[in-house]
């Protein structure tokens, strides 16, 4: 008896269950997008992308799907065109149970701002693409001179990540000068000295040095001693002082 009421039971629930789906299923067919939801999944405090961006994307390629019929909307078109701006780097549409469209949208994380002698003004992300700066301000260390896109994306790159990714140098350092690939010059934000890098080749090992020397060297002489701090030396870091005279 007890085993036929189970049945009974199971049978009753998986019931309710068909005819719930079936009446969801048949009214979502007429159900219309009542708006839109944007989240943005983004690092940057002030924020790179904003839900107005997202929403100008779907009204400048005509397919803002408020007030149409749910069933009508491409999903995947929608991702799409979201993935063609330069940008995002990844997206993802999906309706809620209140019939609202949700845009989760992961923005490219821009790490150096490069301005070359060329006049090119652009972001590089974290992936190594270029982004227009135009209707964008991120406070980011800046590329300077003899920067082609191919020696950023290739060169510059790496470094610019690490600096990005390091609390104290991304405060510290504000430019990057490239006078050649062997010749790059930094500057900081505190300090009058310039800091010579020499080539990207080994530059955690050299970050390394530099930071061993300002906090047992410049912590105790003063930040403005030096005009010229020289790391393209293996194991050394040489100065040249304010007055001209090498230490």
């Amino acid at each position: 008896m007890k085993t036929a009421f189970k049945i009974f039971l199971l049978l009753a629930v998986v019931g309710y269950l068909v005819y719930v789906i079936y009446n969801f299923s048949a009214k979502a067919e007429d159900r219309v997008c009542e708006g839109i939801n944007v989240e943005i999944i983004d690092s940057i405090p002030d924020g790179f992308i904003t839900g107005d961006y997202v929403r100008s994307v779907l009204t400048r390629n005509k397919i803002s799907p408020v007030g149409m019929k749910i069933s009508d909307v491409n999903l995947e078109q929608i991702e799409r065109v979201m993935l063609e701006e330069s940008h995002i780097e990844s997206a993802s549409c999906y309706y809620n149970a209140a019939g609202r469209l949700c845009i989760k949208v992961v923005p490219q994380q821009p790490v150096l701002h490069v301005i070359n002698q060329k006049g090119e003004d652009y972001y590089l992300s974290s992936t190594g693409l270029t982004m227009p700066t135009a209707d964008f301000n991120v406070d980011l260390c800046v590329a300077t001179g003899d920067v082609s896109k191919k020696f950023a994306s290739e060169h510059l790159l790496e470094l610019a990540r690490f600096i990005h990714d390091d609390l104290f140098w991304s405060e510290q350092i504000e430019q990057i000068h490239v006078v050649s690939p062997d010749q790059i010059e930094l500057y900081p934000r505190v300090g009058q000295h310039v800091i010579e890098l020499g080539s990207v080749d080994d530059f955690r090992e050299k970050f390394n040095r530099l930071r061993t020397f300002y906090r047992e060297g410049l912590e105790r002489v003063g930040w403005n001693k030096y005009r010229k701090i020289s790391l393209a030396y293996d194991g050394q870091v040489v100065c040249t002082k304010a007055n001209n005279k090498k230490n």
